[in-house]
């Protein structure tokens, strides 16, 4: 399909970013430099709770589907628009969700005699230029979607004469998105090739239309783009969500203000199990620490009010906009299997964030040694300000917090300042 999400293909990721950030840096001349996403991007896809692959396999089954039916409906131009409609008039836009993405399947797999694009008039019957206004006059961002190869993912089920992938194309691609009124473009990477990368930011800066560049590929470098992809395709399981976070953690030194590590979209709202409700907590906080984009996969136009008050923690979105744009690091056990993983970091203002996530399924008291926070050089007071409990309290580098039975999968979130 799109990605795999096996831990092999992940690591293999991880291992090629030195050589692949390199190369870019020292073959290319032209740099991204487009000012954008000072802040991780806040918004919305579809595809990891609309998504249909190109065998017809549902990313997201319903396990409430009637039996002998699709368990998902895909998306079209009303879905969309249902979910800009959602994201504006509930506190998803307040809190900062500004970008409405297309994923792959707008087109019809194919160009016209000019080499445009030709989009899927029965999925989009209004077309491109129809639906980025309306998503503006709601005071969101347009995203669309391609790919680095010679097709497009999911195009894949129109057969080997499918050609609306970008490479080759990236010139026409990219003015044809900026007179769309595209404000945001994810550039995948089925059957990529990677020279199609800085061809399709060189392109993007050639339209004169400030359009986030995010990619999903070989290059991870800050030169070529605003966010890149440092692991597979991510799952809406707790095993798949920690391994994305765990090995997010080797590409920290690469990123910075407006250069973004994107373990995947957010997967907070389709984790249904007994722990979901945890889960979603911990998930979305791993995200905010590790300063990753924030940006949606559930159904924002059917989910919960606990989903919802996740999602728009002022406190946890605060940490994950902090100007400074620093990662959080692992700190102690960094394995995918360890029963508690910490993540420490600097936010502006001379204050510090700390996440401990309770691993196992069982209850545990997690304790944190603020030590491991915060200099011990320092002999100054802080307040600490426990996230989700929104409990606070003095404490010094030399304290110790704890926080009896937390329950499996949930986390302490907690953020230090002067």
């Amino acid at each position: 399909e799109r990605g795999q999400s096996t831990l092999s293909n992940s690591v293999m990721m991880a291992r090629l970013f030195q050589a692949g950030c390199l190369v870019a840096l020292v073959s290319q001349t032209a740099a991204l430099d487009n000012g954008l996403a000072r802040t991780p991007p806040m918004g919305f896809n579809p595809w990891n709770c609309f998504g249909i692959g190109s065998t017809g396999k549902c990313k997201l089954p319903l396990p409430w589907a009637p039996p002998g039916t699709q368990p998902c409906h895909g998306f079209n131009e009303s879905v969309i628009l249902a979910v800009a409609n959602a994201i504006a008039s509930t506190p998803l836009k307040a809190a900062g969700y500004e970008y409405v993405n297309l994923d792959c399947g707008y087109t019809t797999g194919f160009r016209n005699s000019s080499g445009i694009l030709i989009v899927n008039e029965t999925r989009y019957p209004h077309g491109m230029v129809w639906l980025g206004e309306q998503i503006h006059n709601l005071g969101l961002k347009f995203g669309m979607y391609a790919d680095a190869g010679k097709t497009q993912c999911c195009s894949r089920f129109y057969g080997p004469n499918a050609n609306d992938g970008s490479l080759g194309h990236e010139t026409t691609d990219a003015q044809t998105f900026a007179d769309w009124g595209v404000d945001y473009l994810k550039y995948d990477d089925c059957g990529s090739e990677a020279s199609s990368y800085p061809a399709m930011r060189d392109a993007l800066n050639k339209t004169g239309r400030p359009i986030v560049y995010s990619v999903h590929g070989p290059t991870r470098c800050g030169d070529v783009a605003n966010l890149w992809r440092t692991t597979g395709d991510i799952d809406n399981n707790w095993e798949s969500i920690i391994e994305r976070a765990v090995l997010n953690d080797g590409f920290a030194s690469a990123q910075g203000v407006g250069s973004w590590n994107d373990p995947d979209m957010l997967e907070t709202g389709n984790l249904w199990g007994p722990l979901g409700d945890a889960e979603d907590r911990s998930s979305f906080s791993m995200w905010c620490v590790m300063k990753a984009p924030l940006i949606l996969g559930t159904d924002v136009t059917n989910m919960s009010a606990t989903t919802l008050a996740t999602l728009t923690n002022k406190a946890a979105i605060a940490i994950n906009q902090d100007p400074l744009g620093e990662q959080a690091r692992l700190v102690g056990p960094s394995s995918a299997n360890a029963t508690t993983l910490t993540w420490v970091g600097s936010l502006s203002g001379g204050g510090f964030v700390a996440l401990v996530v309770n691993n196992d399924i069982s209850p545990h008291n997690l304790q944190l040694d603020v030590s491991s926070v915060i200099p011990s050089g320092s002999s100054r007071t802080y307040m600490s300000l426990e996230v989700w409990s929104g409990k606070s309290q003095s404490v010094t580098p030399t304290s110790t917090l704890s926080f009896p039975n937390i329950g499996g999968h949930d986390c302490v979130l907690i953020r230090f300042s002067e």
